[in-house]
Order: structure tokens, then sequence, then C-alpha cells
């Protein structure tokens, strides 16, 4: 059979397994449901929302008698209890947090009400709620603890609300304003020990909160808290202070942190010194395995980056079973990717030879096995080479196909669909939390929805989750339904895990680009998983993620309406601009793929750099892998395999990467 017929064979089979699953899709689980009742409660939520947003409460009393039964009516009780709070309601607030305990809007009530008896200086009131259904231990931030602790102290509970406090202000990191009263109170009662101080002055220090560590030199007064806060402090800001052994006496574990912290810093400036002082250390304290390998680890990178590559691998092979149990094989892996930066494949057989057997079997150092067998043909038999390249090319990842690529043969997708009984996905559907869930998204409030699925997946079992895939997909929620399955590491469903979703946008984009279809999908899937309405940390928005700033430009240059960032989350402009700026992205980049990929993740201006780095040497493989960003590395890899699934999904057979791409030297 050729590799045109097995994805032919591939392509049907996928389209047949979708069209079957549309065709006994239960109407009860879609989100348009035909259920009329279910309509009619819809319509009258509607109008309760334009009713609540008038601030018309009157009206909107009497309009929600009717949605009793409506899973989302407790939104509606919240919704008036929140925009008319007052202490003559707490009866009804206490009801609503009793009647609804455990859901989320209950705590979001609670959290707010405990606001408003705070300002209002109700301190009994507070003490109260505070103990309502476990709100201490599930939901109380810090400043709500505070709070509470305050109020135990203003009403006799003094002890307590100062052994709480103390917890709460040793932490290694600043605390809200709210707290300063209560920690006021601390401080005047002098209940600020020294010893208290030095365990809050450690955490900061090794959390690099400096502003932190510098304030809490005021509670150290005695000669001895004083010198070992100038020692401590001046060995994570001048880290030569290691040498100053007759410093680091006590051995205790505040010691050894401050010492692995030290040693680390000073490995990477001056190797040899750090090298001579962590053998003395050695002998004088008994550090960790964990903390060993760090320190040992920093000292190998800053030798191989002074230059010493021979001391280094020397003293590397010296501690390798240490690194190997201690890191999982982290730093053998850095090692060879440093060996390929210098195309040195006796090297790259000797450390992949040096990995954990668990590292040797994952698909990366398999390919790589495999080139190096390449590159070393007199060292290795062609049988053994051809096993070993089959047997890769059985996967559905990057490396798989790039085996396949190597055999001429078409890529094995491996789909195999979920097995979910039926009644699991059923019950599910009738949770509370999974309708209100559903609720949520038919009238769009996504983010609220997915409060409310996180809420009611936080105790799933494994079968719980894939019934929840199930269930989400039904919804056409993608980005739940990928998500679900990605939790509990099921991949082989590729009909849930790589929808066609929002077909129409992405089609007119690509015909607009001239960039495939597939591309785009794989772009989308990548990048948000289909969630339209996502905002990464970096505040790119989107269903294919795009910065603010760069969706001004991009609209600029190719003319797309675009007038403010909250249309990002609208697929509708979201698409074509994602799409427009991938294309200049790829017209940049000379039409590789590759490089376009890796700067829509990292951005142009660092692909560029990393190009000039490389200066044009390196086999497109080793240019991926040497990607100083592990994000960008995966994120690459990830769009090209993504892009051959979605390619077979819409009936065509092109190869994953092109050829000119695969020969081109980066």
């Amino acid at each position: 059979m050729t590799r045109i017929d097995r994805a032919l064979m591939q392509q049907c089979i996928l389209l047949l397994t979708l069209l079957i699953g549309l065709t006994f899709l239960p109407r009860a689980y879609a989100i348009n449901s035909g259920n009329e009742d279910l309509k009619q409660q819809r319509q009258a939520y509607t109008k309760s929302l334009q009713l609540a947003r008038k601030g018309d409460w009157k009206s909107l009393r009497k309009q929600r008698q009717s949605l009793v039964e409506y899973p989302l009516y407790p939104y509606l009780l919240y919704a008036d209890l929140i925009a008319g709070m007052r202490y003559s309601r707490r009866a009804e607030v206490r009801n609503y947090l009793t009647h609804y305990a455990g859901t989320l809007k209950a705590a979001y009530l609670q959290g707010r009400w405990l606001d408003y008896l705070v300002r209002h200086r109700h301190w009994q009131s507070y003490v109260d709620f505070y103990s309502l259904n476990s709100y201490a231990t599930n939901n109380a931030n810090t400043s709500r603890q505070c709070h509470f602790h305050l109020s135990q102290y203003r009403l006799g509970e003094k002890i307590e609300a100062l052994q709480a406090g103390l917890l709460l202000w040793t932490e290694g990191k600043s605390q809200p304003k709210t707290c300063d009263k209560l920690f006021g109170l601390l401080i005047r009662g002098g209940h600020i020990s020294e010893a208290r101080a030095w365990e809050r002055f450690n955490k900061a220090m090794i959390s690099h909160n400096y502003q932190l560590a510098r304030y809490l030199r005021r509670f150290f007064t005695s000669p001895h808290y004083q010198k070992r806060y100038n020692t401590y402090y001046n060995v994570d800001r001048l880290p030569t202070r290691v040498s100053q052994y007759e410093a680091f006496t006590e051995r205790s574990p505040d010691e050894h942190n401050i010492l692995e912290h030290g040693l680390k810093h000073l490995a990477r400036k001056d190797p040899a010194s750090a090298l001579k002082h962590w053998n003395h250390y050695q002998k004088t304290h008994e550090f960790s395995h964990i903390a060993q390998a760090n320190i040992v680890s920093a000292i190998i990178k800053g030798l191989y980056k002074d230059g010493r590559q021979a001391s280094a691998d020397g003293y590397f092979v010296k501690h390798l079973d240490l690194l190997n149990q201690s890191l999982d094989g982290a730093l053998t892996e850095w090692r060879i990717r440093e060996a390929l930066r210098d195309l040195d494949w006796p090297a790259v057989k000797r450390w992949i030879a040096r990995l954990p057997q668990a590292n040797k079997e994952k698909n990366n150092w398999r390919y790589w096995a495999i080139r190096t067998m390449e590159e070393l043909p007199a060292t290795e038999s062609t049988a053994n080479l051809l096993a070993l390249t089959r047997a890769l090319a059985m996967e559905r990842d990057f490396y798989g196909f790039l085996a396949s690529d190597k055999l001429a043969q078409e890529y094995n997708l491996n789909y195999q669909p979920l097995d979910v009984a039926e009644a699991r996905v059923v019950n599910l559907s009738r949770q509370p939390a999974m309708q209100r869930a559903r609720e949520l998204l038919f009238h769009g409030l996504s983010l609220d929805a997915s409060r409310e699925w996180r809420s009611a997946t936080a105790n799933f079992t494994t079968e719980d989750w894939l019934a929840a895939a199930v269930l989400a997909n039904r919804w056409q929620w993608h980005s739940k339904a990928i998500a679900s399955l990605g939790t509990v590491k099921q991949w082989d469903d590729i009909q849930i895990r790589f929808p066609l979703a929002y077909v129409a946008q992405i089609n007119s984009a690509a015909e607009k680009t001239k960039i495939p279809a597939y591309m785009l999908f794989a772009l989308a899937r990548q990048e948000s998983g289909f969630n339209a309405t996502a905002t990464s940390p970096a505040g790119a928005m989107g269903l294919i993620q795009v910065m603010p700033a760069t969706a001004k430009e991009t609209s600029r240059k190719y003319k797309i309406p675009y007038h403010n960032k909250r249309q990002l989350h609208d697929v509708n402009t979201n698409v074509p601009i994602g799409a427009h700026y991938y294309k200049g992205l790829i017209k940049r980049f000379g039409n590789n793929r590759i490089l376009a990929t890796a700067a829509y993740n990292a951005g142009p201006h660092r692909v560029s750099r990393w190009q000039k780095d490389s200066a044009g040497k390196l086999p497109f493989d080793i240019w991926m892998t040497l990607i100083p960003f592990e994000e960008t590395r995966n994120y690459v890899r990830n769009v090209l395999m993504y892009s051959v699934i979605y390619s077979r999904k819409l009936g065509l057979t092109t190869d994953m990467l092109e050829s000119y791409e695969r020969d081109e030297l980066l």
C-alpha cells in the first residue's frame, strides 16, 4: 500500500467516525437544545440580565420567580444581594450561603459580604460569617485572613489572633496593606522575635525579594543576628563572600540554603572559584542530593561557558549518577544539545549513551540516536538503523513524523476513540455545576462558565475526566474537551483533541492570506486550544493569541477593521489579524514555517538573533532543538505536527515539511 493509499484510508476512517458521531449526538446535550422549557427559561434569563443591567431590581425579583428551577437562578439572587448589600439583609445572605454552600457564587458572596462587614466595622458578624462553609480553609485570601484575626483580637481573643498573625507575618513575601494593622499589633507588642524575623528573612532571600529582606534588617538588634544578616545578604549580592569560611560554621538548614544560593551565583561568574569553595564546603557541611546536584550543575555550565569543556566534561562524568538521579537527566540532555550545536556527532553518541534509560526512551532522544547513526554509518548496522526508524515512525508526534519522512511512508495518526459509558456522561450532565457551566456558555459568559467547570471538576477521577471530555465535545466547548483529555494523558482520540472549529473564519482567512487552512487550524489549536476568549499571562488574546500592540500594527498594515483590544476575543477579528501577522512572518523569514512559527511564539527579533548566532550552519532539526526557550521548542514542534493531523482531516496528504525547509541550513 502506498503512502497516499494509507493516507486516504485514514481520512475515510476519520470522516466516517465524525459523521457517525454527529448522527447519534444526543440533542439533550447540545448547547442549542430543542427543549422548549429550556428555551423559555433562557429567554427569561436574558430578560433578567437586561433588568439587572438597568438596576431594575423590583421588576427582576418578579421576573425571576419563573426561573426558580433554572440552573442560573442562584446567579440572579447573587446579583440582587451584591447590588443591594446592607446589614439589614444579613439573614438573606446567611440563607444564600447555607442553601448554596459549596458553589462558586456562595464563595464570592461570602467574600464580598466579609469586605462589607469590615468597612462598616461589624467585627462579631465578620467572625460569625467567616466561619461558615469552611471559608477559612477553602477560599479566604490573605487580606480576609488578616481581617478575621484582627476581629478576633478586638473581640478579646488576643492570644489566638496574635499567634495566627505571626504565621502570616512570617511568609517570605510582602503581604497586603490590609494586614498592616494586625502586623502593627505584633510589632508594637514585641511579638516579632529575632528568630522569627530570621525565618522570614531567609524565605525572602531565597525568593530574591530584596526589598523585604532590607526591611527586615530593623528587627535584628543583637550583634549575633546583625552579623548573620550582613553575611547572608552580602553572599547573595556578592557571591565571592562564600570564601569567608569562618562565617559559615552553624551548619543549619538556613546556612545550607544560603551557601547553595551563593555557590550557584558564583559559578556563573567564576566557576573555578566556585569549584574551589564547593570542595571546601563538601568537607564541612552535609548537603542534600538535590542541593549537591544544583551546585555541581551550575559549576559544569559555568566551566563550559568559560571555554573549559574538557574540565566540565570530566567533572560531569565524575558526578553523572548524582546528576541523572537528582535532575532526571536534564543536565545530560543539555550537554547533548551543546554537542549538537558543535555538530560533534561522536560526543552526541557518548552523551546519549549516558542518559538515564527513561530519557533514552523518549521520542526526541530516540530520534537523535537515529540521526547519530546516520551521521556515523561506519559504527552501526543498516538493519538496526532501519528497525529503530520503523519503530519511531509508529509514534504520533513530531519525531515520529520525521521518522516516517525518512521512510517515505504515511504518518501514523493512531486514532483510538474514547470508550465512555453513556450513563456516566448523562450523570455528569445532570450535576448542578455542570448545568450552570452549560447555561453560562450558552449566554456567552465564558469566564463564569470556566469557573463553574473548574469547581465541578475539582475532585474528578480518570473516568470522570473522560466523560467530561465527551460532554464538553458535545457542547462544542473544545478547549475544555482538549484539556480534560490532557489532564489524564489520554492522547489518542484525535477527533476530540483536534476539532475542526471556527471553520468559516479560518477558511476565509486562509483564502485571503494564501496560508493553508491546516496551518491556521494548527496555530489556533496550539495557541488557545480553540478558546476564543483566552488571555495569556503576557496579554495575548483570543483564538490565535494576538498581542494588542501587534493587532494594532497588523490591522493598520492590512486594513483590517480594529478599534480596541476587546475585539481580539471576537474570532471574526482575531483570526484575520492573527493570520495576516503570521503571513508577514512567513514572508519575512523566506517562506520558512519553522522560523515563522518560532517568531509567532518568541518574537521575530529573537528568531533573527538566533539565526545570526547559528550563522546558517545548522540543519533544521538541530536549529529547532537549540531554540533557547523550551516553550518555543515545544511550540514549533507542536504546530508542525498538528498541521499534519489537520491536513489529513481536510483530506490532504501534504508533508509536514517542504523539501526546502528540510534542506535549508539555519
